[in-house]
Parts: structure tokens; sequence; C-alpha cells
């Protein structure tokens, strides 16, 4: 019952968006999908965005600080985990497209902290596509080019990487996928 209602509130807040008007689908904080194992679909003109957060001490997550040294060249590698009650392990996101030639876009924004500071700078948080190497979420980049008018299934795997340099608190990343013509 929870699947099948999860999975109506999912339809029904991608599905009531005009075509041409982007959607922005925002998940709570360090949780890769509604339902474990289901995929999200993205379609053109809609825009997926996560907000991913790193909680130092966090009870869900590795001990921080790691046991050992860590630093630029030896950095500690943070997975994303979900939330209690929620799935995790990698996004599964199902991309749709009519476009004669289409690309799979990810932007990456430092989300600045509330009570001031600095932010998590946004290479931090690096993505791996199919099982793919890791890769450093920069500003805007290409993730995956897309089928010509088809659709692809994507396993997207994030993970936090700390050199020791970061700003002390909570860290958050902004990271938004979009369907764009190439």
């Amino acid at each position: 019952m929870k699947r099948r209602a999860a999975a109506l509130l999912l339809c029904g807040v991608l599905g009531a968006t005009p075509p041409g008007l982007a959607q922005t689908v925002t998940l709570p904080v360090a949780q890769t999908a509604p339902v474990a194992g289901t995929p999200l679909l993205l379609l053109d003109g809609q825009r997926l965005t996560l907000k991913v957060a790193f909680r130092p001490g966090d009870r869900l997550g590795p001990a921080y600080p790691p046991a050992g040294p860590f630093s630029r060249a030896h950095p500690a590698y943070y997975p994303m985990q979900a939330e209690e009650g929620g799935g995790g392990g990698p996004l599964r996101l199902t991309v749709a497209t009519s476009l004669p030639r289409a690309v799979l876009v990810l932007r990456a924004q430092p989300v600045p902290p509330v009570a001031g500071g600095s932010a998590l700078p946004a290479d931090r948080i690096e993505y791996s596509v199919n099982g793919a190497p890791w890769q450093p979420s920069r500003g805007l980049q290409v993730v995956a080019l897309l089928p010509a008018g088809g659709q692809a299934t994507f396993e997207i795997a994030l993970r936090l990487r700390l050199e020791g340099d970061e700003p002390a608190g909570v860290g958050q990343i902004q990271l938004s996928w979009t369907v764009e013509a190439q």
C-alpha cells in the first residue's frame, strides 16, 4: 500500500506539469528515492533536484571523524545514506526524451549554511553512473548521452569526499538533473 501511494504521488507530481514548464522534485536530505528501488522518471522540460547533506556524527552514517588521517592525497569517502526508513544505495533514474540528440546534464551548487560561514565545495560530492569511475560534480556537466527519441535507466551513486579542509558543521550541495538538446 505504501509503495502504491508513493508511486501515485510521484506520478501526480510529475504528470501535472504542462509541456515546456520545468518541474522540480525535491527529495528529503540524503534520501535517494521515495520508495527503495523505485526509479524516478525525468522527462523533457523537467528538473530533478536533490539536496544532499553531510551531518558529522549522524547516527545513521559512518563514524566521523574517520579512524585514520585523511587529506587531499588520501581522502575519506562517505556514501550517500538514506534517512531512517528510506531506501539507500544508488539513485535509479529513468530518463525519457523525444529529442533526436539529448544529454543528461548535472548542475551542482553549494548551499550556504543558514548560520553563515563557508559552503561545502560542490566538487566534494562525487557521482558514478552505472558503475563507471567516480567523477567530482563541478558546476555544470554532461553525465550521459541519451538514445535518440527514447529512454534509458541510470543508476547514479553519490558519495562525499572529505579532505580535511571542509568547513565545520552540516554541509549541503544541491544537485539538479535535466534533459537537454545536444
